[in-house]
């Protein structure tokens, strides 16, 4: 990775601490791939590393409790037995014991700090406690503790009273705290912005929200139940690195995106377009967010396999839509360790960067209008649409049909476990009413 500057690390960072981790590369190749300095790296490991993580599995069979060898306690689980506890095997201690300590583990001490490469977690040679260091866990921990060391009051009670004496009167007059502010800045120990925040806690005692001009005609703002969706660092896969790409590669290259449904469903459909010959893949999403997004390209790789999706969809372009910005999930293949694709984005606003897609869209338009409801769509029908639309002929094309061109080409298993097939020119219909929504 190139040399960045200096500043917080990304998710996009903790990923790739996490990758090199896991190929055993010291603490001082990582910072200096990162751009960052050794000892950033290295706190960044202690401070966010885990005990568990989805991303490392682990079949938890060994009692890894400091005093397992001496323990003589007894029927910990209830059940009367006389059996010492450390001896049984239905059940660990570490999980049903009270007295329960971890057996720490020396190498953890010196760098890496972590077991991400340790060949001993996998087998039963290792009697101590794993710590692991997970980018997306390690990402979520950072963030937390950014909004708790915000949280709080940053000033004593004498100031908060003497600040309270000060602009109770002039609120009282009918000034709104931005006048006060405005003209008493350099007197008040916080910011407006604290201020309202204070007054909301319930932090005053003279100084409620009523006393506030604003405040008591101003509606309660609705907070998103969603969180928000982590945004990567797409250094290496802007449309500029894409640009770079040799020509054939550019023309080999698949465009996605999303055609959404109207308000009120969450259903939406991915497409996926071969620049080659105009054919576009429709899949059926039951949502529209990350995970379902690469569930989808995991059941392309399963029907075509590893090998025949890395020449079909081994380059990628999209836009930056939150669905699609965790490309770590979208490239990573399900078939094993290595990546099966990559994944580049479109620069904002830009939508005319994969205008072939955005085209195509036109034509599925065409069945589907805009504003339509996907509340009864389903797999059958999105199947049924995409056959249609990719048996309509195309005057870029001659005259040909974009499923001509494809069904020559991409491989048979694809067209079979999408349920796409070619619709006799005469038969092909391109008008609402073909599926019923």
């Amino acid at each position: 990775m190139p040399k960045k500057k200096r500043g917080q690390l990304t998710q996009g960072d903790r990923m790739f601490i996490e990758e090199n981790l896991r190929d055993s590369e010291s603490i001082p190749d990582i910072a200096r791939k990162l751009g960052v300095e050794p000892s950033t790296v290295r706190r960044e490991i202690q401070r966010n590393s885990v005990k568990e993580s989805p991303s490392f599995m682990v079949v938890e069979t060994r009692s890894i409790c400091l005093r397992k060898d001496a323990c003589r306690i007894t029927a910990v689980c209830g059940n009367g037995c006389i059996m010492t506890c450390r001896k049984c095997k239905k059940s660990l201690c570490n999980k049903v014991c009270p007295e329960f300590k971890p057996n720490l583990c020396p190498w953890l001490t010196k760098p890496p700090y972590v077991c991400n490469d340790c060949r001993k977690r996998y087998g039963t040679g290792c009697g101590y406690e794993y710590r692991f260091y997970d980018g997306k866990q390690a990402h979520e921990l950072a963030m937390q503790r950014k909004i708790e060391s915000r949280a709080g009051i940053d000033c004593t009670r004498e100031q908060l009273e003497e600040m309270a004496d000060f602009v109770r009167p002039m609120l009282k007059k009918g000034q709104s705290p931005e006048h006060i502010w405005s003209n008493h800045r350099e007197k008040l120990p916080i910011s407006l912005r604290t201020f309202y925040n204070y007054v909301e806690m319930g932090v005053f005692d003279s100084i409620v929200n009523l006393d506030l001009p604003k405040k008591v005609v101003f509606k309660i703002r609705k907070k998103k139940e969603d969180p928000p969706v982590p945004r990567h660092d797409l250094d290496g896969r802007t449309y500029e690195d894409f640009s770079k790409l040799p020509s054939e590669e550019q023309m080999n290259a698949v465009e996605m995106d999303c055609v959404v449904s109207a308000k009120g469903c969450d259903k939406a459909i991915l497409t996926l377009l071969f620049r080659r010959f105009s054919f576009q893949l429709m899949l059926y999403l039951p949502a529209k967010n990350q995970s379902v997004v690469g569930r989808a390209l995991d059941m392309i790789e399963n029907l075509v396999g590893a090998r025949a999706f890395k020449k079909w969809f081994g380059v990628i372009l999209t836009d930056r839509g939150s669905e699609f910005l965790d490309f770590h999930a979208l490239e990573k293949s399900c078939k094993g360790k290595g990546r099966r694709c990559s994944v580049y984005y479109c620069d904002p606003m830009k939508s005319g960067q994969k205008g072939r897609c955005e085209k195509n869209h036109v034509e599925l338009r065409k069945i589907i209008p805009k504003g339509t409801s996907f509340q009864h769509l389903t797999a059958r029908k999105l199947a049924v649409v995409c056959s249609h639309v990719n048996s309509y002929g195309r005057p870029a094309l001659g005259g040909a049909s974009p499923y001509q061109l494809a069904s020559q080409v991409l491989p048979e298993e694809l067209f079979d476990g999408l349920g796409i097939e070619r619709i006799a020119p005469e038969e092909v219909v391109m008008k609402p009413g073909l599926v019923d929504l």
